[in-house]
């Protein structure tokens, strides 16, 4: 009983001490709201700083060794790792149809853009092939390769047979149509940018393949224009063999007979087959003409680029480079006449001199008729020779006047096509210029090397700190 008594009176009693907390007169002092609002606990905050300095210290050679590799891979990655380059070109075509309304007024203007499909005539495989021959890609590829990848090829080559000429080949052929681009712009330009480990050889790329393009439209133009000479000679040709065989068929004028009444007789010419033949001669004697023009001056733009490029591969490679000793024996070549130049001139010279030949005896036979003429009192020639063309309403005479008339339409069209062609060829220069020419670019555009040594030295600091405070932490 008195046990009891005495425990319910300290429970009043410590009910009597916790009471009074509860009233206005027990709120919390202002020291332990400061205490509780604090974000951090700065002697906790300096208690883990010095727990990390404290491991760094304790393991020293852990942290070094860390940093020195993770830094020392990190700078081996930016050395190793393979670089490229970025190098673009960019052609401006303009159109100057002055020259071409000049030398041939009735021809009609074509409006069909050059620039056309300009991507697919570059990147076209017959063309990417002739880049890879100009530019002696193969033996370039395998100088310039970077080591890691010549340790990644030796690899491989050890997994599986080496890879033949032709393979290589066509892996580079796939290469460049992988990472050249070709574009046209409104304005009338065509952009060239390709992406290339070596700067030179990227450089090169661009410039083969600017080449290439406007090669490819001289070629094309001057293609079309031939076939149609073509054609018209064929056709020329054609009417000259039915004029042959008209003339075989024209009546022979009688030896002896009265003369008729009315107009004088026309006196005889020179002979059909020999006017015929003159225009066929001065024609082709026309054309080779302007076969040698055009291949002297293509000859001469070859010169002009072939130095162009020596003088540009000189300031890239050594003088002793296989390049800059192929471009050399490049411009030798060009220099002295090629073979068929010369076969072409000696070719033109013979042709003069049969047509002087012609060209007199006609003369002479032209000059005796009009002697004959002004003897007889009649000022009249009579073109055709010995054909008697008095009597108009002949069948055989009036085809073969038609027949002389078209020869001389198709030899007039055909002089003004080769006017072209020499018009086409001597102003196709003008039309496209290079506004933006290949240039070594000042560095590579990937990988960043900067920003890998960045993180690689962020990297190395958080590991060389990371690894010893968890060694410390495991206890090591």
């Amino acid at each position: 009983m008195q046990s009891s008594n005495k425990s319910n009176i300290e429970s009043h009693a410590k009910v009597a001490e916790v009471g009074p907390k509860k009233g206005p007169a027990a709120l919390p002092d202002d020291r332990d709201l400061v205490q509780d609002d604090k974000l951090f606990d700065i002697d906790q905050l300096w208690q883990s700083v010095w727990f990390v300095v404290e491991a760094v210290q304790r393991h020293k050679t852990t942290a070094v060794a860390t940093f020195v590799l993770v830094f020392g891979a990190a700078f081996t990655i930016a050395s190793l790792w393979p670089r490229t380059y970025e190098v673009d070109g960019r052609l401006l075509m303009q159109r100057n149809e002055l020259m071409t309304s000049l030398v041939n007024p009735g021809r009609a203007i074509t409006r069909e853009s050059p620039l056309l499909a300009a991507r697919e005539i570059v990147l076209r495989r017959d063309n990417l092939l002739a880049v890879v021959k100009a530019t002696n890609l193969v033996e370039e590829w395998e100088r310039a390769r970077s080591p890691l990848l010549r340790f990644k090829d030796w690899l491989f080559g050890l997994l599986g047979p080496a890879p033949t000429e032709e393979d290589r080949t066509d892996a580079l052929v796939g290469l460049i149509e992988d990472r050249l681009q070709v574009g046209t712009g409104a304005e009338g330009t065509v952009s060239f940018v390709v992406r290339w480990p070596d700067p030179q050889m990227a450089v090169q790329l661009v410039d083969e393949a600017m080449k290439s393009f406007v090669e490819y439209r001289r070629v094309s133009e001057m293609i079309a224009i031939s076939e149609s000479i073509a054609i018209l000679d064929r056709s020329a040709e054609a009417l000259e063999a039915q004029i042959t065989e008209t003339i075989a068929q024209t009546p022979r004028r009688p030896t002896t007979r009265a003369v008729p009444r009315g107009p004088a007789p026309r006196a005889p010419g020179p002979s059909p087959q020999n006017m015929v033949q003159l225009s066929r001669m001065k024609s082709e004697l026309e054309a080779r003409q302007q076969d040698i023009v055009r291949m002297a001056v293509s000859r001469s733009q070859q010169l002009s680029e072939a130095r162009g490029r020596l003088t540009t591969a000189q300031t890239i490679y050594t003088e002793d480079h296989p390049t800059v000793l192929a471009l050399r024996q490049t411009v030798e070549q060009l220099s002295r006449d090629s073979p068929e130049l010369a076969a072409a001139r000696q070719e033109v010279r013979d042709l003069q001199d049969q047509y002087d030949a012609l060209s007199i005896k006609v003369g002479v036979a032209t000059e005796d008729a009009q002697s004959r003429a002004f003897a007889g009192g009649t000022t009249s020639l009579d073109p055709l020779g010995m054909v008697n063309l008095g009597d108009e309403s002949d069948a055989v005479s009036v085809r073969l006047r038609v027949e002389m008339s078209q020869l001389a339409a198709v030899r007039e069209r055909e002089n003004a096509a080769r006017a072209e062609l020499a018009s086409a060829e001597a102003g196709f220069k003008y039309r496209y210029t290079v506004t933006r020419p290949p240039r070594l670019p000042h560095g590579p555009v990937s990988p960043n090397v900067t920003a890998i040594m960045l993180a690689g030295t962020i990297a190395s600091l958080i590991l060389a700190i990371g690894v010893p405070v968890a060694r410390r932490i495991s206890g090591l």
